[in-house]
């Protein structure tokens, strides 16, 4: 099972930020799961919410900032130790490009609607060679599709935080081979029939839960994506 750090590090830094990055790859994470936008002058940026409030401490749209006037924000205003910038993908991929990390790229592209990202990042996954080591998913899964669309042998996922009346069906109809579901919404005999199916399960917990971890451990998941990738490793190499 790959251990995934959820926007970094986040339960201990600053979410989304080079720092997180770099306490996951530091704290033994196989990968990052990340969030990307575009900025007002369309370059790919990473956060994750739409808003600028609640990590910069400023009541604006991500889509209404250039990447300039982005970069003059503190991502870690909630933290007195730190001041990180909001990285773009560029900048991440500069710094995972020697490494073995694999990148979870989640499209923010649901309440906005970014025209032309899909194209954007996959552009910038060739530019550095990594698309053996990225899995693109979304909550959008048209956003989803049109990646398919550009290149199907690309690692596509649909998020879901819901319970699917028939996720095999959906996955299968659709030729999606990665399911990131919420956690708790999904059991072992679930997973199992997945792996039957040639579907892999990438399943993420929510910050706002407490989670038994070594209930989850048992699933016999491809990964779990968490807030703490310190943890997980400590579970799994003890």
């Amino acid at each position: 099972m790959l251990n995934y750090a959820h926007r970094g590090f986040k339960e201990k830094f600053p979410e989304n930020t080079m720092l997180a990055y770099k306490k996951a790859l530091e704290y033994k994470a196989d990968g990052i799961e990340l969030d990307v936008h575009l900025s007002k002058d369309g370059e790919l940026v990473i956060i994750h919410d739409e808003n600028l409030l609640r990590t910069c401490g400023e009541d604006s749209l991500v889509k209404d900032k250039t990447l300039s006037e982005l970069k003059k924000l503190n991502a870690s205003f909630d933290y007195e130790e730190y001041k990180e910038e909001i990285p773009t993908l560029r900048e991440y991929f500069d710094f995972i490009k020697t490494s073995n990390l694999i990148t979870n790229i989640e499209i923010k592209n649901g309440l906005i609607f970014y025209q032309g990202i899909e194209e954007k990042i996959y552009n910038m996954i060739k530019e550095y060679d990594l698309k053996d080591r990225v899995i693109i998913s979304s909550f959008n899964h048209e956003s989803i599709m049109r990646m398919k669309e550009i290149d199907e042998t690309l690692k596509l996922g649909f998020l879901e935080e819901s319970v699917l009346a028939n996720p095999i069906k959906y996955l299968k109809d659709n030729g999606i081979s990665y399911f990131h579901p919420l956690i708790n919404t999904i059991n072992k005999d679930l997973v199992k029939m997945m792996h039957d199916n040639g579907i892999k399960v990438n399943a993420w917990m929510s910050s706002k839960q407490k989670y038994d971890y070594l209930k989850y451990l048992d699933y016999d998941l491809d990964g779990i994506i968490t807030d703490n990738p310190e943890k997980i490793y400590n579970l799994t190499n003890k």
